[in-house]
């Protein structure tokens, strides 16, 4: 995949972050997150009410979800991660989603380079690959390493480390919109607090183009999503991710359930990872067309 460049790019910055010539004089600079030991028995003061804003490490408690969305990896039981693939459907697997027909039917739409249905690399259709953003509620189960929260009199702002985006979150009483707007690539979101620790979200209007996670489960242009932001002091963040589509899914599913970020430092330094083009056309000639072409070639 195209973002593996990136990946790997930002491995090398981290690689070098190490280094004692090095260290000393960029700690200030393309900072990693902290493994989830730094946080093992660390004290922490009570949360401000009504207040998520910080700079917050999802990485370290799995937000990168490389097989699927954390809830519902597109796994089977014995997590046969490096040998699953080329299954038609998701029959099996450790968490089934309950799809209706028209959701079933899009999922077999996408091919995803990961988890039971995966294809050879280079015959994937995940349009992140090609520098598509990723969207929401994609951002929130694949690549959540490292995002911002800052808020103004009536608004959050989520800044998200990877593709290097933002979305907005209206806190100022406003309504969802109910037709004729179009849908967005973030949708669009109105939030609530319901006490002085919870903030609600509500998102409607998203772009069904983007797929929720890696692993290609899609979704309608009728999907609602709730989010329940919950600041359990003043180091730590709940997020829980529920999915309502009707027109895709049976029944509302939660994505993330009390999902775990915590707080990085006020000076902590979110380096850039986003998709390049020059990276993509480098890989398609040293990777991706050739994997493809052989793939033609060896087909019946």
């Amino acid at each position: 995949m195209p973002m593996r460049l990136t990946i790997s790019i930002a491995a090398l910055i981290a690689g070098l972050m190490l280094s004692p010539h090095l260290s000393a004089q960029n700690t200030k600079w393309n900072n990693s997150p902290l493994p989830k030991s730094a946080y093992v028995g660390k004290k922490s003061p009570a949360a401000p009410p009504r207040d998520l804003s910080g700079i917050w490490n999802g990485e370290a408690e799995g937000g990168v979800q490389a097989k699927g969305v954390l809830e519902y990896p597109a796994l089977f039981p014995n997590d046969r991660a490096d040998s699953d693939g080329g299954h038609a459907d998701e029959t099996g697997i450790l968490r089934p989603l309950s799809y209706t027909p028209a959701g079933l039917a899009a999922l077999k739409l996408n091919k995803p380079a990961v988890g039971v249905r995966a294809v050879p690399a280079g015959l994937t259709n995940n349009r992140v690959d090609i520098c598509d953003p990723v969207g929401f509620p994609g951002m929130e189960f694949f690549e959540l390493r490292v995002i911002q929260i800052a808020q103004t009199k009536n608004q959050v702002l989520v800044l998200n480390q990877f593709q290097t985006v933002w979305r907005v979150v209206w806190t100022d009483g406003r309504q969802l919109p109910i037709k004729d707007l179009g849908t967005r690539w973030n949708g669009y979101s109105v939030g609530k607090w319901v006490d002085d620790y919870t903030l609600v979200v509500q998102t409607v209007g998203m772009d069904e183009r983007a797929w929720l996670d890696n692993a290609g489960r899609p979704h309608s242009a009728d999907m609602r999503v709730e989010e329940r932001w919950h600041r359990i002091d003043y180091d730590t963040l709940e997020l829980t991710v529920t999915i309502d589509d009707p027109t895709f899914y049976t029944q509302p599913w939660q994505a993330l359930n009390k999902f775990v970020l915590h707080r990085l430092p006020d000076d902590y330094d979110m380096t850039d990872f986003s998709c390049s083009a020059v990276e993509i056309q480098e890989y398609n000639k040293e990777i991706g067309n050739p994997v493809a072409a052989g793939q033609s070639q060896n087909s019946p």
